[in-house]
């Protein structure tokens, strides 16, 4: 049976009491699983690797942060070399709250009676308590099992091993280079305050520290009182160019335990000075942070030893402080102390920073940045383009008024006897009237009546003669295309009147079958009805051999869904096959002493009231031009 004697340590009979009870309650748990995993142990099937069973024995309890992190990382350790995975047993001392002789001598039994009928291969103390009391017990318990003694304290005291299959595996506190990395954050920091536990193994852990703050020559300050509440009636006034160490506080001279994370918080928030600890699992209790021991890779480590010592690979060393560290600040106490980032060292990690868009998300920034401007410059050359486009239609379309300006005067010339002979008669008319009048009045014969008629006569004509001079004056003159609703059967009829005496003159027949009910289109009304007059010419042009009879000018409109089509149709001697593909082309012209203007004005004009026009020569001769036009919704 297990027992050895200690120094003198804390005693209270009620956490003696409780402890007791505690202890017993586990020892008849252990005892009942102890006999359940008796009948369950059983030599491997065959074939198949003994999965090595490892003991780990943690100074501490596992409520503590640090230990969760450890026990996780090992239970993550894969399989060893020769493929088994191991067994891992956790098992929590619980030394620095509770320190007792006669308990650990209680739960010295608790773990001899559960592991009685349990095969171990390994046995893992972590931490100095545990590695003292698996020291003192291997022998009597487990003898000739071999022991991985892990402890991440660094060159805390550790009790010399008492067995040859012993080997230690020691991580370098990193005390010096901790504190390095806060006087280059913090470089007007001289001195170090230092809170810990005032219990015996707490200040034992925590004794290094001392040594290590005057070797970087700063000035250790020992904040040590009776409570919590001492500790923080004190951090509010703490010297300037220092930083609040808190390297422990679980237990107070009353025995009373706190929670280190607690401590943590209530420290750091009342400290007039920056807060910072060695464990990384403490980042975000209020610690500014730095350099600090990354229990999960310590617990990374000491499983893939572990599972090493059980193969035969045992050694003792000591894994340096960079292996096992993280480089991590607090966003937020760096902005409570005004610390720049730019004073941190390269290769720092920043948490609990607000997020920010240039910051966490440079990359795609420029990214959308780039496209960004990509994309303006797209549309200003689009822009520009447009612009560029907008003009070019607009000399297009002052051109073509120009054009159809000089082709309607050509028109007009042509016409031109058609003009004179349709304003002699109105013209005629009126002499008529007037000598009648005359005649009347000389002859004492005029009665009111017949005054007031010729007189009425006399204005009809004058008014038609008006309009006659209007429609040519307008045909005349220079004109930009205006778009409108107009009638474009309207404009049809007003076509065929003003080429109606020219078509006498040249003994051609026209035939309009234009519906009198109106068609309304999007269109300037002066140059389709010069679209129309040209059509009509070129029909009475190429009929000049034809024979008079024959002579016949067709004019049709046909309305076909949104669009409404005019044709104009000859009896002459139509054109080539070869010829149809030039016909709107500017210059080109079959006719002698033609310009070839006529129909590529035609085109434009149909183009560019959203149209189309197009010319073909029918089987039994002559030929007929149609152009499309889109109805107006209005």
């Amino acid at each position: 049976m297990y027992w050895r004697s200690r120094g003198p340590v804390i005693r209270r009979s009620r956490l003696r009491i409780a402890c007791a009870l505690l202890i017993i309650s586990g020892m008849t748990a252990g005892g009942v699983l102890a006999s359940n995993q008796t009948s369950v142990a059983r030599e491997p099937q065959a074939g198949l690797p003994a999965s090595p069973q490892i003991l780990v024995i943690f100074s501490d309890d596992a409520s503590q942060g640090w230990v969760r992190e450890l026990t996780d990382a090992i239970n993550a350790t894969g399989p060893g070399p020769d493929g088994a995975s191991p067994a891992w047993y956790f098992e929590y001392l619980d030394a620095v709250r509770f320190q007792n002789d006669d308990l650990e001598r209680r739960f010295g039994n608790a773990i001899q009676e559960k592991y009685k009928n349990r095969r171990l291969d390994l046995i893992v103390p972590v931490s100095s308590n545990a590695i003292t009391f698996v020291n003192d017990i291997h022998g009597e318990l487990w003898p000739g099992v071999p022991v991985l003694a892990a402890n991440y304290a660094g060159r805390t005291a550790v009790a010399k091993p008492t067995s040859p299959n012993v080997s230690v595996l020691s991580f370098e506190n990193g005390i010096e280079p901790v504190l390095a990395t806060i006087k280059a954050v913090l470089p007007e920091t001289t001195g170090v305050v230092l809170s810990s536990g005032v219990s015996e193994a707490e200040r034992r852990r925590e004794a290094e520290v001392g040594v290590a703050v005057r070797a970087a020559g700063m000035e250790l300050i020992d904040l040590v009182a009776p409570s919590l509440a001492d500790i923080l009636a004190r951090v509010p006034h703490l010297p300037e160019r220092t930083v609040l160490f808190i390297a422990g506080g679980q237990v107070d001279a009353n025995g009373r335990a706190i929670p280190p994370w607690l401590t943590c918080e209530v420290l750091s928030r009342a400290a007039n000075r920056p807060a910072i600890m060695l464990g990384s699992q403490f980042l975000g209790c209020g610690i500014i942070g730095g350099l600090m021991r990354d229990f999960t890779k310590i617990g990374a480590i000491i499983g893939q030893r572990a599972m090493a010592a059980v193969s035969g690979q045992s050694r003792s060393e000591t894994v340096p402080f960079a292996t096992i560290a993280t480089l991590t600040f607090d966003a937020r106490q760096l902005e409570r102390w005004q610390v720049d980032e730019r004073r941190l060292p390269r290769g720092s990690l920043v948490a609990f920073r607000q997020p920010g868009l240039w910051r966490d998300y440079q990359r795609q920034a420029l990214a959308v940045l780039g496209l960004l401007t990509v994309q303006a410059i797209l549309i200003l050359g689009l822009l520009f383009e447009r612009r560029a486009r907008r003009r070019a239609e607009m000399d297009s379309r002052r051109n073509l008024s120009l054009a159809a300006h000089v082709d309607r005067r050509a028109a007009m010339a042509t016409l031109s006897g058609s003009i004179a002979h349709e304003l002699n008669q109105p013209l005629g008319s009126i002499l008529h009237n007037a000598e009648a009048a005359e005649m009347l009045v000389a002859s004492n014969r005029a009665s009111p009546e017949d005054l007031l008629e010729i007189l009425r006569a006399i204005r009809d004509e004058d008014a038609r003669a008006s309009q006659i001079v209007q429609r040519h004056r307008e045909m005349l003159q220079k004109h930009d295309l205006e778009k409108r609703p107009i009638d474009v059967h309207a404009v049809a009829r007003e076509s065929v009147a003003l080429i109606a005496h020219e078509a006498d003159k040249r003994r051609v027949a026209i035939e309009s079958n234009v519906p009198a009910t109106p068609c309304l289109v999007m269109g300037d009304r002066i140059l389709l009805q010069q679209v129309v007059v040209n059509l009509i010419l070129n029909a009475m042009d190429a009929m000049a051999e034809t024979p008079v009879a024959r002579r016949r000018v067709t004019i049709r409109s046909l309305i076909a869904g949104a669009v409404v089509t005019i044709s104009v149709n000859d009896c002459g001697s139509g054109f080539a096959a070869d010829v149809g593909g030039h016909l709107f082309e500017p210059f080109f012209t079959s006719k002698p002493g033609g310009t070839g203007i006529g129909l590529a004005i035609a085109r434009s004009t149909i183009e560019a009231h959203d149209g189309t026009i197009e010319g073909s020569a029918a089987a039994e001769g002559g030929a007929t031009f149609r152009f499309t036009l889109p109805l107006s919704a209005i």
